[in-house]
């Protein structure tokens, strides 16, 4: 324990000095596992669906319950007629019919994040939480992820001591081994202490790609750290690399005011992007846990309340978002095969993809099945597909 501790006082210093995972620059279907949605269910545009043991949302200004998926329902009267025109014109609706995308994410599985989950929580959103086990002397850490997991937000995988890729510890004198057995020996500890049933994503300490080919046998997608001053939005079928998906980050010099993320809001919603946020220590704090890039929790959640009072902005964890990006992606792609009037899109899921996902289409006439199930017209303007299925039929 005082090893420990005196470790997290010498990383917290570093952090300072080198910038930790930012360097030198100022909620699908079934949550992350893809469970059964169950729990509470709260409207405005926030999280959909749920981990096991989470809360599903309805979809932004929806006031409803989701559909089977847990992706939200977009904004509107939910009146639109199924399409009745020749089959055809298959189309994948860009983040499942709403707008933009927004994913907070905090790294480090730090102290300071603990003291402010009861904040985050009360935001009724879900977002990412990138752990290093060997933080876990702090107090109430294990309770603080497994709510956490409970909950519907996502633990993803920062390796266990936050090193660099070639075995470099100094920021924290750990005992580093492979960088292998920094993912593998940190997965473990995320599903039997933690209690998530599957990890899905991961990140790199201090955003070092030398991470990545590991990451690539592990995970669906993995996050980088800002490569630009300039903040970095994903659009939908875009040529972005899903083992370093960029992101915007808290500065190192700390104190950024909320109107700073929602300035990053705004520009994904213009653009109908996807955007990822970053942040490290949260204030107020005790000094001996300002880390790195101090937020203030007012910075953050005005910026998350911001986000909600967008009726058509979706947030949820990175691997609920990365999922339907990734899955429009494969049906966007596929060619189609024709058969006896009948037209058949297939795909294939990537390694470590999470279950029980779908994406949303709509087409200008006839019936589209999976199987012999032919799917459900939604009146707020889609058919939902599932990605487990692989392939996808139209017929006239």
């Amino acid at each position: 324990m005082k090893r420990t501790s005196l470790t997290l006082g010498v990383l917290g210093l570093v952090h300072a000095a080198i910038g930790c995972d930012v360097g030198d620059h100022s909620a699908v279907s079934g949550g992350a596992g893809g469970a059964t949605a169950s729990g509470t269910t709260s409207s405005g545009a926030i999280s959909s669906g749920a981990t096991a043991g989470g809360t599903t949302s309805s979809g932004a200004g929806s006031g409803g319950s989701s559909p089977v998926s847990g992706l939200p329902i977009p904004p509107g009267a939910g009146n639109d007629p199924a399409p009745s025109g020749a089959a055809g014109g298959l189309k994948v609706i860009s983040w499942a019919g709403l707008t933009a995308a927004v994913t907070y994410t905090f790294d480090d599985s730090q102290p300071s994040q603990i003291e402010h989950w009861t904040d985050l929580k009360a935001e009724g959103i879900r977002g990412t939480f990138y752990v290093n086990e060997v933080n876990d002397w702090a107090a109430d850490y294990v309770t603080t992820w497994q709510e956490a997991a409970q909950s519907g937000w996502e633990i993803g995988n920062h390796t266990v001591h936050h090193c660099y890729e070639d075995g470099n510890c100094s920021s924290n004198g750990a005992t580093f081994t492979t960088p292998s057995a920094e993912f593998d020996t940190n997965t473990t500890y995320i599903q039997t202490t933690l209690g998530q049933a599957d990890v899905w994503t991961g990140a790199y300490p201090f955003g070092d790609t030398g991470y990545e080919p590991f990451a690539k046998t592990r995970f669906f997608v993995a996050r980088g750290i800002p490569s630009s001053a300039t903040p970095q939005i994903i659009m939908p079928n875009d040529s972005t690399d899903p083992y370093n998906l960029p992101c915007v980050a808290a500065v190192a010099a700390g104190g950024q005011p909320a109107s700073d993320f929602i300035a990053n809001i705004d520009m994904a919603h213009t653009s109908g992007g996807w955007l990822i946020l970053l942040f490290h220590s949260i204030t107020p704090t005790e000094t001996a846990n300002l880390w790195y890039a101090p937020t203030a929790i007012t910075s953050i959640t005005g910026s998350i309340d911001h986000a909600k009072s967008l009726p058509d902005v979706w947030i949820d964890t990175l691997s609920n978002v990365a999922a339907y990006w990734v899955g429009q992606k494969l049906l966007t792609t596929a060619t189609p095969a024709s058969s006896g009037g009948d037209t058949t899109w297939t795909w294939t899921l990537p390694n470590h993809f999470p279950t029980g996902k779908f994406v949303r289409v709509t087409v200008t006439g006839g019936t589209l099945k999976q199987g012999s199930q032919a799917l459900t017209w939604n009146p707020h303007g889609f058919y939902e597909v599932s990605l487990d299925a692989g392939a996808l039929t139209l017929t006239p």
